[in-house]
């Protein structure tokens, strides 16, 4: 277990670090007993996918929010609440049923760490400022992230006058291997403090990971023939039982040219400046899993790539082309058309400001509408924005890549992994349970799969030698061409 360089916050104690080192580190995993199912029995399609979900994960616990109010024939009267109906309808009657105990005589709100909500509930919380650092508009998950927390009340200097009214720093974001069961839960309840850095973002000094639920949506949107909760239903299969073996599935991480402003290196306040993109290709190679990373001002579409299956794609979207510095994709919020092979664990991450406006309109905004799509494609994760969330708040694919696809841990630990602020527009889609088994740990630069790197590898860069383009298994560098520098890596791990 290690936090990375992005994270800021955070405290484990003597029993937490015990558990979450080198290969314990999943000694606690996050279990059905653990995760709480919240739906409306008012609405159809919650219902719906609530059966569904305890279908697949009988052992969750429930709580009905069977509220009338909280639905509507039209998905925009019911995608987005005010913050008063929040308080009332929502965060004050969980707290009341999370104040229970159980057998144990643990309180609900220290057992319960996962969080699943349903298609059918509002997907956002209604704001003002939306556009700017002090904005109010969060996503209905990023909120309940700190339910116990009374944000309302956390006073702040002008313009952001409380909690609410900016970006709250993730304690979770950026740990990397560390089960979310081993942060201390304890004391989940307590009231914690909260204050301005940097002039533009709000940190919780004394909030940790143990204080946190994770909250992912299990949505979809309908696709031609199929309506929204038949998707679910697949979605929520094949999320059952996730197998990854490296080389039979591809990475895509599309960007800019080196040198531009790039969006996935955005940080500032106390977010991290790093190269989001060059790192979870750093991270998915050394896995054996081969990368198309794009650096030019193309867009790339999945009909250039071959015919492997997508299993992470992290792209600029539609913001592709943003200050004139890249390429339209094609069409108007229609892209992942063009990747019709999605693997069942494929994960999404798009520098979209409006991602998942579709889980609360129904419609797109701006021509982005990718999050649900995705789902609905045969993608089963992604992390959307349900209002303006500026590039350095946007979930880190590096994070997703080494948590969830290679490093074993659930979508719902993945995620907020990756997610640098909460009270914010963060949307995760998927199953919380959701985790990957990765096949036969790959020896980097076993191109064979014998286990072992040696002449056979060898042979293999030579009879690849010269071959250009994305994902040649052989370019073990990524520089885009099996060469010398190939050898040079395969005889630097060598093992004979």
């Amino acid at each position: 277990m290690r936090r990375d360089r992005r994270t800021r916050t955070g405290v484990l104690t003597a029993a937490a670090v015990a558990l979450a080192s080198g290969p314990a580190a999943l000694a606690q995993p996050l279990t059905e007993s653990r995760t709480l199912l919240v739906f409306n029995s008012a609405d159809a399609e919650s219902l719906a996918v609530r059966d569904m979900y305890r279908t697949a994960h009988p052992g969750v616990l429930e709580f009905d929010l069977a509220d009338p109010s909280l639905t509507s024939a039209d998905p925009a009267e019911r995608g987005e609440i005010t913050r008063a109906e929040f308080r009332a309808k929502v965060r004050d009657p969980l707290r009341a049923y999370l104040a229970q105990r159980d057998e144990t005589g643990t309180t609900l709100a220290q057992r319960v760490i996962a969080i699943a909500t349903t298609r059918g509930l509002p997907a956002r919380i209604a704001g003002e400022d939306e556009f700017t650092l002090h904005s109010t508009w969060a996503s209905l998950e990023s909120e309940l992230a700190l339910l116990q927390q009374d944000l309302s009340g956390a006073a702040l200097p002008a313009p952001f006058h409380t909690a609410v009214a900016g970006i709250i720093g993730n304690p979770y974001h950026g740990w990397v291997g560390a089960p979310i069961a081993s942060f201390d839960r304890s004391t989940i309840t307590t009231p914690r403090t909260f204050e301005l850095v940097e002039g533009a973002a709000v940190r919780g000094p004394a909030l940790t990971p143990g204080d946190l639920y994770l909250v992912t949506r299990v949505d979809s949107a309908p696709s031609p023939g199929r309506s929204a909760l038949r998707n679910i239903a697949d979605l929520l299969r094949r999320s059952q039982s996730l197998r990854l073996t490296p080389g039979r599935a591809q990475a895509v991480l599309d960007e800019w040219a080196p040198g531009a402003d790039a969006l996935d290196d955005d940080g500032g306040l106390f977010f991290s400046t790093a190269d989001d993109f060059d790192l979870a290709e750093v991270a998915l190679r050394r896995a054996g899993v081969p990368v198309w990373h794009d650096r030019s001002f193309d867009f790339i579409t999945g009909d250039r790539l071959d015919t492997r299956p997508v299993v992470l794609l992290a792209t600029y979207g539609e913001n592709h082309d943003a200050r004139g510095l890249g390429a339209d994709p094609p069409g108007v919020g229609s892209y992942l058309a063009t990747f019709p092979r999605l693997h069942p664990a494929a994960v999404f991450v798009a520098y979209e400001s409006f991602s998942g406006e579709s889980i609360v309109t129904g419609a797109s905004r701006g021509g982005q509408q990718q999050a649900l799509d995705f789902i609905a494609a045969g993608g089963s994760f992604t992390v959307a924005h349900v209002a303006e969330p500026f590039s350095f708040a946007v979930a880190d694919a590096e994070l997703l890549a080494r948590n969830f696809l290679l490093g074993g841990m659930t979508f719902a630990e993945a995620a907020y992994s990756a997610i640098p602020g909460l009270s914010w527009q963060n949307t995760p889609v998927g199953d919380p349970l959701a985790r990957v088994t990765l096949d036969s740990p790959t020896v980097v630069g076993d191109l064979t799969g014998d286990g072992a790197v040696n002449g056979a590898d060898l042979s293999a860069v030579l009879n690849a030698w010269g071959a250009e383009g994305p994902a040649q298994p052989a370019d073990l560098n990524g520089d885009g061409v099996v060469s010398g520098a190939d050898i040079t890596f395969v005889l630097s791990n060598w093992t004979g």
